[in-house]
């Protein structure tokens, strides 16, 4: 009802000293995210994971997204792997902080191609921020040897839903 804060002056080291002791805390969340996950699923029945693959196992192409998007995908893929292709989805259920070791764990041997679609849009970046951390993880993954595929993947980015449109399989 009445927020305020007081004491907020700080020098710069000592501001950036205490943003760089709570990384032990980042560094837990996806652990303890999990945990609350698999609790549900034995509760629930219906298991979720920092990362949920869908489609083919052997997919060469993936879409990465999260959010309203992933259920429209989920159909499309669906509806192209019965023609034959070799498609898959990959939902995000945690962002941020963004566990690359687990993402890239997730992701099929076989996988050469990558959309990422993201529900933002970031004026002057190179990238929206899934997309560009989907690059990262993946490269970091690579240099230590922690990737299933062998070759970098094409990686495209693009975007959906700004102003409330969403889109359909076709």
């Amino acid at each position: 009802e009445n927020p305020m804060i007081r004491g907020t002056a700080q020098n710069p080291d000592v501001y950036f000293q205490s943003r760089e002791a709570v990384n032990k805390y980042y560094l837990a969340t996806p652990t303890i995210v999990q945990k609350a996950m698999d609790k549900y699923a034995t509760l629930t029945g219906r298991a979720y994971h920092l990362f949920d693959y869908y489609g083919d196992p052997n997919a060469e192409s993936v879409i990465i997204l999260m959010g309203s998007g992933a259920e429209t995908v989920e159909e499309t893929v669906d509806y192209l792997n019965a023609k034959g292709k070799k498609y898959g989805l990959l939902k995000v259920r945690l962002y941020r902080p963004f566990n690359a070791e687990a993402f890239v764990k997730t992701l099929p041997a076989t996988l050469k191609n990558i959309t990422v679609l993201d529900r933002t849009k970031e004026p002057g970046s190179l990238g929206e921020p899934l997309y560009e951390d989907v690059r990262t993880a993946i490269g970091e993954m690579q240099a230590a040897k922690k990737c299933p595929f062998a070759q970098y993947p094409v990686v495209l980015g693009g975007r959906y839903g700004l102003g409330s449109k969403e889109f359909t399989p076709a």
